[in-house]
Order: structure tokens, then sequence, then C-alpha cells
């Protein structure tokens, strides 16, 4: 049975994560703004309040659990803590449960909203005030005193950042200054990084220096409308909707493994957009790119360091103009809302338009006519997550994405299915049928295993049941940072189905022209699982294809 290891440690070597993760901010906010509130009632420890007895105001408890079954008059806090309420308890605010989970007996009274992240809050202490740390690891720069932070406004002379390891770049440095400052009417922010690529070999040239320079405009305080420019010759890969950044950058510098393709972008866009409350964002990008081929290089990795790359597939080159939107919606945090809350979706819609040399042709023939392309794509992620009992959850998600109109897609915006973080079953671009429908073909016709699908469908559908780990103790104040294993826990039962497929050409076991294929050719698998909020352990074994081993899999966070 293969093992594959797509995370591990979780300390280095990735970008940030919140596409994946979705917005989080306003919650941990609420929760840090309530506990340095100086009217609210702090605990920091195992939190009781008995039946019969009322506590007046807001309540804050830190590395708790909290377990009420009496009367809270205003909103309840639980910071990396566990909320239990009991029947009888009554909450005359709502509940805020940042790094814990919540149970709620038949007949609980809450006045106000319920809101819940899963993820533990790291965060800082000035005596008594609560500091969240947003940095992550990603993120170095120089320290600074306390007390002079301002989370609103900074300047950094000299700031670096990591990206994801990758084949290509290896671990791509951000380097430079930045600047941001809020005013009555808005905020600033301006950045000119320097990108420096780790792998070897290393040479003054574009494929070891890039850049990346942008500039922002925010008008209005909390969300307003957002005017930005971007300046940059970065390496960006083909799709990164399967896997977090940090799975996939340990999984290279770990295993010798990279599961993504990457492509060369220079060029230069500008956006118009803005948040719509907490949960809305919607951005028009317009810009023009020249795209070329980057080859995989010699990064250094901790196990079969000496071992060949895959092949870095090539793309095709040229340059395009582009127009987009983008769509982003979570209200993940609002539990009170059965039918508005429990969603996360992210839409994509792209026109480009331009002249591009075609790989393919290439390949094939030796040479590549320039050639006019006008195309437009699409792509949806849709997810809901609901709770049908307390501890118990049952959470959807929806992929598709592909051709809507126009000329056949680029290289790059082509797309796949198949491995972690799609249909588990079956490994890494890994089909030795006659009818791939994970790549379309790519397997097999092109060096490096390229996707050509021009268009893809993927379902997916996972139940939660909580559990406590009994060897853990609930009262010690220290549990909550243990990275992973803080005493909870979820079993996973989830089932995975998709494929892909081509529109004009391709082998006839993978075209179909109009629609979605039918579901008999979907492959499935089916898996189980732990998760330990930071990391989860999952085997996953094919439906569709008995002779398929087992995989087994690391996931840092959820799998969706």
């Amino acid at each position: 049975m293969r093992v594959l290891l797509t995370a591990c440690l979780g300390l280095l070597l990735s970008g940030a994560d919140a596409l994946a993760q979705g917005d989080t901010r306003g919650i941990v906010d609420i929760a840090v703004r309530t506990w340095n509130a100086g009217p609210t009632t702090r605990i920091t420890g195992a939190y009781d309040v008995p039946a019969g007895q009322t506590v007046q105001g807001d309540v804050a408890v830190l590395n708790g659990p909290a377990t009420i079954r009496g009367n809270i008059t205003g909103t309840l806090v639980a910071i990396n803590a566990d909320v239990r309420l009991e029947t009888g308890a009554r909450i005359g605010g709502g509940v805020i449960v940042v790094g814990g989970l919540m149970t709620r007996a038949e007949g609980v009274n809450v006045g106000g909203e319920i809101r819940t992240q899963a993820e533990l809050l790291r965060y800082g202490m000035d005596g008594d005030e609560m500091r969240a740390d947003d940095s992550g690891w990603s993120d170095w720069r120089p320290r600074r005193r306390r007390e002079t932070l301002d989370r609103d406004g900074y300047t950094d002379f000299f700031f670096a950042a990591t990206r994801t390891y990758n084949r290509v770049e290896g671990l791509p440095v951000a380097v430079g200054p930045r600047f941001r400052r809020g005013t009555g009417w808005g905020r600033i922010h301006v950045e000119a990084l320097g990108v420096v690529r780790t792998a070897e070999p290393i040479r003054w040239d574009r494929g070891s220096l890039g850049h990346d320079a942008r500039a922002e405009l925010r008008v209005g305080r909390e969300y307003g409308l957002v005017f930005g420019g971007r300046a940059f010759d970065v390496v960006q890969p083909v799709e990164d909707w399967q896997l977090r950044a940090i799975e996939a950058g340990l999984s290279t510098f770990l295993l010798h493994r990279d599961l993504r393709d990457h492509y060369g972008r220079h060029g230069a866009e500008g956006t118009v957009g803005g948040r719509i409350g907490e949960e809305v964002s919607l951005h028009a990008v317009f810009g023009t790119e020249r795209w070329r081929s980057m080859d995989e290089r010699r990064p250094f990795t901790l196990l079969r360091d000496t071992d060949p790359w895959r092949a870095n597939p090539a793309i095709d080159e040229g340059t395009v103009d582009l127009l987009g939107l983008r769509l982003n919606v979570d209200t993940r945090e609002r539990l009170r809302s059965p039918w508005t809350g429990g969603w996360y979706l992210k839409a994509d819609l792209e026109h480009g338009r331009g002249t591009i040399a075609r790989a393919l042709e290439l390949t094939n023939t030796g040479t590549a006519t320039p050639e006019d392309v006008n195309y437009t794509r699409g792509f949806l992620d849709a997810r809901r997550y609901t709770q049908i009992s307390p501890g118990t959850g049952l959470n959807f998600r929806v992929v598709m994405g592909g051709q809507l109109g126009g000329d056949r897609l680029p290289l790059q915006r082509r797309l796949s299915v198949g491995g972690p973080g799609s249909v588990e079953g079956y490994d890494f671009r890994r089909s030795p049928y006659d009818d791939d429908v994970f790549t379309c073909g790519g397997i097999a016709a092109f060096e490096g295993r390229a996707t050509l699908c021009d268009r893809i469908a993927l379902g997916q559908v996972e139940l939660r049941q909580d559990f406590h780990i009994g060897w853990v103790r609930s009262d010690h104040h220290d549990d909550w940072w243990r990275p992973g294993f803080n005493g909870r826990g979820q079993w996973v039962l989830y089932a995975d189905a998709g494929r892909g497929w081509t529109v004009n050409d391709g082998a006839p076991e993978t075209r179909f022209a109009r629609g979605i294929p039918p579901l008999s050719t979907f492959r499935t698998s089916l898996g189980l699982g732990v998760d330990f909020g930071e990391i989860g352990f999952y085997g996953a074994k094919s439906l569709s294809t008995g002779r398929e081993p087992v995989n087994f899999l690391v996931r840092l966070g959820r799998r969706f």
C-alpha cells in the first residue's frame, strides 16, 4: 500500500492559507475585544456556572473548558476552550468560540448569535491585555516593542516572507520595504518586494530573481471600496485548489514530491472591489501578462534528495489580456442562520484574449505557430457545513470548472482531479487505464503528466463526530497549544466522486461535448479518518476500481 504524507510538522515552507480557510479575522477581533473590555469577567482555566447562579455582563474564558448550567446575562466568549451549555443554561447575549467546540443541550436559550472557529488562537499578553498573533510561520520581520505595535499601520524598511516550497523555485523569499497607514477615510498599503529563488542553479537571471510590487487604496474604515495595482514577475501554480499551500510545500521539501505544476507570470494588473460586510467580497481584475514555461530545478529535499524530479510540464507561451471577476462568500461562523449560515463559496470568472504558442503543437511537430486566442473560463468551489446535532456535522463540497466559451483553454488554465484533496482513493496523477478521466490523457501523452482536461466536476461529502481523548487533562492550562493534539478530535467518514473531460478533441473515452458526463463514468472512493483539528490521519479506498490499493494520507487542517 502506498503511503502518501502530504504534511508533517507544519512549521516551514508555505505561504498564507487564508483562501482555503476563509477570513476569520472578524470572529477573532470580537473575541479579543471582549476579553480586553473593562467590564468583562475574565477567567483563565476551567469555568463552571452552576444551576441557579447568575453572572452579570460579558464573560471571557481562556483555556477552559466552560460548563454553563446557570445564567449569563451578556455574551460568552471562549478562547482555546470548549463550551458546554447544559440543561437549564441561559445566555442573554451571544456565544463566541475560538479554538474550541460547543455542545448544547436541548432547550438551552441563547439570546444572540452563535459563532465558532475551530482553529486555535495564537496570542500574546501585555499584562492582562490580549493581542492576537496573526503573523504566521511564513511571515518574518524584526521584533518590535509590543507597546508600539499598531495593527492598523506599520512601516517595515526590511520585510521578508517565504512562499510555498516547490521544485521550480525551491524556497522563494520575498524581501523589500512595505508601508501601511490608516487614515480618517480609509487605508493605504504599499509594498515593493524582490523575489529570490533558492533552487539550484542560482544565477543572476529571471530563473532566480523576480519581483512583486503592489499598492492598495481603501476608501472606508471597516470595509469600503478598494483600488489596487500590482506589477509582478512570479511563479504561479497551474492549480492550487486541491491542497493547501503548507501541505504542497511540505510534501515537496520532506518527500521530494511536488503535487503542483508551475509557470511564469510577468505583467501588471489592477483591481477594483472590496468587502460587503464581514462575509462577502467581490473584485474585478484586469491586466496584461506574459506567460512562460519554467523547468524544474534542483531544490534541496529532506528525503531522496538525489532523485530526479517529475518534469514540470511546458505551458502555452505568449501575451494575454485578462479580465476577471472574483467572488468569495464565507458564512461558516453564522450557526444561528440555518439557511444563510454554514456556506463557503469561491467563484472566479476569467476572459482572456491574446496571442500564444501552443505547447502541444510544439511537442507533436517540433514547431509552434503563434495563434490568436479568445476564451472564457469559470471556476466554482461551493461548500455547505451543517451541524445536525451537538458534536455531529455533515458537510458537502462541489467543485466545477473549465471552459465556458470561445477557443480551447491554454494549458495553464486547464484542470484535473485525482489524488489528495480531490478523489483520495487514487494516487496523484496515476491512472493506468485506457479512460484517463483524471488528466484526460496528460499522464501518457505529455512530459510531466500535465493536465489536459477542459472541464472537471468533483463532489465530496463527509460526516464528522466529536470525541475526547481521556488521557489529556482538560484542566491543564497549556493543553490548547499542543499542535493538533489538544484533547479533542473527530471521526471522519467521507466519500469522493469526480472526473475531468475534454470538449472538442481528445480520446473518445474522455471527450464529452455538452453537459456533464454520466455519473457512472465518475471515479469514486470511500475513506475513514481521525481529525485532531490541526492534523488529520486518513485512509481512502477506490470503489470504482477494485484493484487500486488503499491510500494513507496525513492532512494539515480539515479536508475542506
